[in-house]
């Protein structure tokens, strides 16, 4: 009865006649609205700066900090981020860290937990379910987040990874975090410590890291390095460079929401799924509802499903301007997900709905990046969206994509910013900057680039089309999981 009456709102609200919200009933942590506050916000577009601004974070902490990651890798950023906890756990600052246990991605085993112990730095693993249970072991947490002192927190699109930091020279991600200083961050804090404390998140099993040769690989992993004290220079100038160009901006409105840990497949089959657990979703719908100008979107995945389908269609019957930014084949690492979006997109555009794409290339304006970083492969990483209202701006930056990973399985967050109209503004520029620099679909499913000089609408090779046809059935047929 209760998902009967989530949907009859939902359909109410889309059609811009509802009297309730559908965020009227999310619990204190996963969702709280703090007006007239103290909340300051900082979007970081700059991937070096926003590792940077995480080291000064931690190096800040007095009393705890906590961090949450959907992917934490063993890299050169991953590196740097360990050790500067390590230091902090060395002060005296309680350091709690949550990693989601998805296999594929999955790098920051028991060996590294078992080295970290000895500085009391708790860690946890989020659903260690086995491959073999296919259902329960979709539903990961997405979330990305270090909070400190109840003072702090940073959150976006952002892992723990060198392609997240404009450090590869193979694949880059062209990404955005909100910096947040303020009250919010305790709420944050809180929603981080349902997600440490819950069942789901157990702590690692350290009999098991055994083995010398691995043991070793996590003695270099901590070690210092030549590599590592040169980058943390590089980090420190880009850092300095960015705050010294950038503002924190007074935030009038802030709402922070998250989803609900512990989801899994039985749980998905049974009653009030959507009610339990889906909050992010249920913000958003909200905030869109009354959007009567303009919206942005910018998701890397663009998966039209039921639910993105019904929100587009309501947009436009409102006459509401929707412009989304995604990327093209040439721009990500998920072919599979290419071909859903070439499947749909060109019945977006034949809509009126603007579709920018990433070409691949390299398009973040930072001239300072070694040349080997400038000629990687690049694609768009940045989570967010902009309104635009008669009543008034806001914008949004969080970990959610338009997918159905989002908006079924993925544990998921977002910052919203309303009342602040520069704020709104620089995340908007942030992301049509971009998107103008890539190329855009026209009615016609022909593409232009902002010079209007004819592109591929796939942005790409000849091996990459091969494949993305090779895997279009078997993309379509799981488009439920994308």
């Amino acid at each position: 009865m209760k998902t009967a009456l989530g949907i009859l709102l939902l359909s109410l609200s889309l059609s811009g006649f509802a009297q309730e919200l559908l965020t009227d009933d999310i619990p204190r942590p996963f969702y709280e609205v703090q007006k007239d506050s103290q909340n300051e916000l900082l979007p970081v577009t700059d991937g070096r700066a926003a590792l940077q601004i995480r080291l000064d974070m931690i190096a800040r902490a007095k009393k705890s900090i906590e961090v949450e990651y959907f992917i934490y890798d063993v890299d050169l950023a991953g590196k740097i981020v360990t050790k500067e906890l390590i230091k902090a756990a060395e002060r005296g600052v309680k350091v709690r860290m949550l990693v989601d246990k998805s296999k594929p991605i999955f790098e920051f085993d028991e060996y590294y937990v078992s080295a970290l112990k000895p500085y009391g730095i708790e860690v946890r693993f989020y659903n260690k379910a086995p491959i073999a249970r296919i259902s329960t072991v979709q539903f990961r947490n997405h979330r990305k987040l270090i909070t400190v002192d109840d003072q702090e927190a940073i959150t976006g699109g952002r892992n723990i990874g060198d392609d997240y930091f404009d450090l590869s020279d193979k694949f880059n991600f062209n990404d955005t975090d909100v910096y947040i200083k303020g009250p919010i961050a305790k709420t944050m804090r809180e929603s981080f410590d349902k997600y440490f404390e819950h069942k789901i998140s157990e702590r690692p099993n350290l009999e098991k890291a055994v083995d010398k040769k691995k043991l070793d690989e996590v003695k270099t992993f901590l070690s210092d390095t030549e590599e590592e004290s040169e980058m943390r220079k590089s980090l420190a100038t880009h850092g300095e460079k960015f705050l010294a160009e950038n503002k924190l901006y007074a935030c009038p409105e802030t709402t922070y929401v998250t989803d609900a840990p512990g989801a899994t497949f039985f749980k998905r089959i049974g009653f009030n799924f959507d009610e339990n657990y889906k909050f992010v979703r249920k913000a958003l719908f909200d905030k869109l509802s009354r959007v009567d100008q303009k919206v942005l979107f910018s998701s890397p995945y663009l998966i039209a499903n039921s639910h993105a389908n019904k929100l587009m269609k309501s947009l436009l019957k409102r006459n509401v301007e929707i412009t989304v930014y995604t990327n093209s084949l040439a721009s990500t690492d998920a072919v599979y997900v290419a071909a859903n979006l070439y499947y749909d997109v060109f019945k977006w555009t034949n809509k009126g709905i603007n579709i920018y794409l990433h070409d691949g290339l390299f398009t973040n304006g930072n001239p300072d990046l070694e040349d080997k970083i400038k000629n990687a492969r690049w694609g768009t990483h940045t989570k967010a969206q902009v309104y635009e209202s008669t009543h008034g701006s806001e914008a949004m930056i969080g970990t959610y994509n338009i997918d159905n990973r989002s908006n079924f399985y993925n544990s998921e967050m977002a910052v919203f910013c309303k009342g602040n109209e520069e704020y709104s503004q620089l995340v908007k520029n942030g992301i049509m900057e971009m998107a103008a620099k890539g190329i855009k679909i026209n009615k016609d499913g022909s593409a232009t680039d902002r010079e209007g000089t004819v592109k591929s609408v796939f942005g790409s090779t000849e091996k990459d089309l091969k494949l993305m046809r090779f895997i279009l059935l078997p993309s379509w047929l799981l488009k439920f999981l994308l």
